[in-house]
């Protein structure tokens, strides 16, 4: 019986840590911009995007996958990595989240 209690904890716990998990992080010049932050406090820490189209920002840095900021109000609100599936050639912001 106590293990039944262990198990549907850890599933709970995992289902309600999921969204945040989700939200991402991006850490550029050892500063780390989250969901909330503004986009001047994006552009304090980490400089100018490599790229924009639209509300999504993208930075690349060497030896990892790029990251995309989608600002909503002037607030970031999704933080995500550039799929390694997506398309060559696609555009690099693939499908929103």
């Amino acid at each position: 019986m106590r293990f039944n209690y262990l198990f549907i904890l850890c599933v709970w716990s995992t289902a309600v840590m999921s969204p945040t998990l989700y939200a991402g992080s991006l850490e550029c010049k050892g500063n780390i911009i989250s969901p909330g932050d503004t986009q001047e406090q994006v552009l304090e820490a980490c400089g100018s995007p490599t790229s924009r189209q639209g509300a999504d920002w993208v930075y690349e840095t060497p030896g990892s996958l790029p990251m995309v900021v989608t600002f909503q109000g002037g607030v970031a609100a999704f933080i995500r990595d550039v799929e390694p599936e997506d398309t060559p050639g696609a555009s690099p912001l693939g499908a929103r989240p």
